[in-house]
């Protein structure tokens, strides 16, 4: 669960920046932070009970940042307010509505392209050389941001480097950790890998503390970047109320900018891209079959319906599936779903006590700015471990990615010091806004010139050509897929709805039914009395399954 703290962190942070709340920020972040835990949370519950049913943790999306700064870069939407400057309200939630009613709009493709069966059509034009110049232009778009926060105080360098050495150095350090064995009734030791399994929090623990010391004893001057008693914080925190439901348009109706909604579809697409890799890959580490075509559907819908809910509660950005848990089931040895439900259900618990938030909101934006450099460089580590198998010996590969970075760091900064200036507003809006976003223009000609240059077949690009997701020969024991058995026999009453993209088809369903009154009825005759006791990774899938 701590591994969303980055994006619960970053997000709140950027996007009340965003809107330029002026003496107000503190106060806005804690409801962003409040939003930002519920919907995660309830995004989480959603997949794993309903949509692909692996072990999945959602939080918010680092693609939307890219889209977020080009908006912020407008000449209308400048900030030119501090933490001392009174800024109207109706002109600061006037920006968040705008980016909430346009967020909203982009991702209902989400699950328009669920419903469609558009998934899978999309994903097979989709693959590495277009989504590594697509991630590291979403990370080189936030370098600006990152520079900006860093520069505030030497803590972000502080903050940074003990990430860094927890990623690096300490991640597998084994920590002893005491407990009590009932059975002995004696002190034990368990070795834990601490600093790989949470970086985040201890890292942002201590920083925090640095910060504190430097308060308490006064080395940080008055109203520096990273003192924790400043009256704006205390007063927030203060005044904060313990408990408090966010509820969805809490700041009015959605607006609309049709230049935004144009910046957040392409990030919408780039989420997409990213976590449809996910299913792959974490079905992949769970030991289970790659993902069926309905299931990454339903999963997709799953997401869009979080994303949904993100926007109306104001996030501002979708969410998206955590790379960083999926890389921690390997290691843990834990592919249970119930253990994300339960996440979610913490996410969800912390999002109501209002006063974790504004907690939360307390930490010195250099600090958060050490956090976003980490984050950034995380994406572009997985970024390049996406070309493990592209054949790298071919030019055309090297020279497609090559070009799509430079293109797309070339393009949005020409544009950004020579806007386009036709004369109509809206228009003007529209076009620096979309060519602003590095991550679109470089990864547009990236999937242009992907699937359109000769000379590589799809092996050689890093696309699999293996239809394993029509497998049909699997064993119900190891498939984490599969509804309860009251689900499916739902499904089976109204046949008509197996031909819906989301739902599996009915001969599938049949053959699961088949299965386990099969394995049922081999338990009732004893003959698996004899098999040893074994805790896997599918085997917890399945048990839960088979509750839920």
């Amino acid at each position: 669960m701590m591994l969303v703290l980055s994006g619960i962190l970053v997000v709140p942070f950027l996007v009340s920046s965003t809107i330029c709340p002026g003496a107000d920020i503190i106060d806005m972040r804690v409801k962003l932070i409040a939003g930002t835990f519920v919907s995660s949370g309830i995004a989480t519950i959603v997949q794993t009970t309903f949509g692909l049913r692996l072990p999945v943790l959602h939080g918010p999306s680092f693609a939307f940042i890219p889209t977020l700064i080009a908006f912020a870069n407008l000449p209308e939407n400048k900030c030119n307010a501090d933490v001392n400057t009174v800024v109207p309200e109706e002109e600061y939630i006037d920006k968040l509505l705008t980016i909430q009613g346009s967020l909203f709009v982009a991702v209902l493709v989400m699950p328009l392209i669920a419903c469609t069966g558009l998934v899978g059509v999309f994903s097979k034009f989709v693959g590495p050389v277009t989504t590594c110049p697509l991630m590291i232009m979403l990370c080189m778009g936030s370098v600006p941001t990152a520079a900006e926060k860093m520069s505030l105080h030497w803590i972000s360098i502080v903050q940074f480097c003990i990430l860094a050495s927890f990623a690096i150095f300490l991640e597998n350090v084994l920590v002893p950790i005491p407990y009590f064995s009932i059975a002995r009734r004696k002190f034990k030791f368990a070795r834990v890998r601490v600093f790989g399994s949470f970086p985040y929090l201890i890292g942002v623990g201590c920083a925090w503390l640095i910060c504190g010391i430097l308060t308490w004893t006064n080395l940080e001057p008055e109203r520096g970047e990273a003192r924790v008693d400043k009256n704006e914080t205390l007063t927030v925190l203060a005044h904060s109320p313990w408990f408090q439901v966010p509820i969805p348009l809490r700041f009015g109706f959605p607006r609309f900018s049709i230049g935004l909604f144009f910046g957040f579809v392409a990030s919408t697409f780039a989420c997409i891209v990213e976590s449809v890799g996910d299913y792959g890959i974490l079905a992949k580490v769970a030991m289970q079959r790659h993902p069926p075509q309905s299931s990454v559907n339903r999963a997709m819908m799953a997401e869009g319906f979080g994303s949904l809910l993100s926007a109306v509660m104001g996030v501002g950005t979708a969410v998206t599936t955590y790379a960083e848990a999926i890389a921690l089931v390997p290691v843990t040895k834990v592919a249970c779903r119930a253990t994300m439900q339960l996440a979610g259900t913490l996410l969800i618990i912390l999002g109501l006590f209002t006063k974790v938030a504004a907690l939360l909101a307390s930490i010195p934006d250099a600090v958060v700015g050490g956090v976003l450099a980490m984050g950034m460089a995380m994406i572009a580590g997985v970024a390049l471990s996406n070309l493990q198998n592209v054949d790298l010996r071919l030019s055309r590969n090297l020279t497609i990615m090559g070009t799509a970075i430079l293109v797309g760091s070339v393009v949005p900064k020409h544009f950004q010091d020579n806007p386009i200036d036709s004369g109509n507003a809206t228009v003007d809006s529209i076009f620096n806004m979309l060519f602003g976003i590095q991550m679109l223009i470089g990864g547009l000609v990236a999937f242009i010139l992907d699937n359109t240059v000769p000379g590589a077949t799809k092996e050689q690009r890093g696309i699999k050509t293996g239809d394993s997701m029509a497998a049909d020969d699997f064993s119900i024991d190891d498939d984490g897929y599969s509804f309860p058995s009251p689900v499916n026999k739902f499904i089976l009453r109204f046949p008509s709805l197996c031909k819906l993209p989301f739902i599996p088809p009915k001969r599938k369903i049949e053959s699961v039914e088949d299965l386990r009154n099969g394995s049922f009825s081999s338990k009732e005759s004893g003959s698996s009395i004899n098999k040893p006791f074994s805790i896997s990774a599918p085997s917890l899938i399945n048990t839960i399954s088979a509750k839920l």
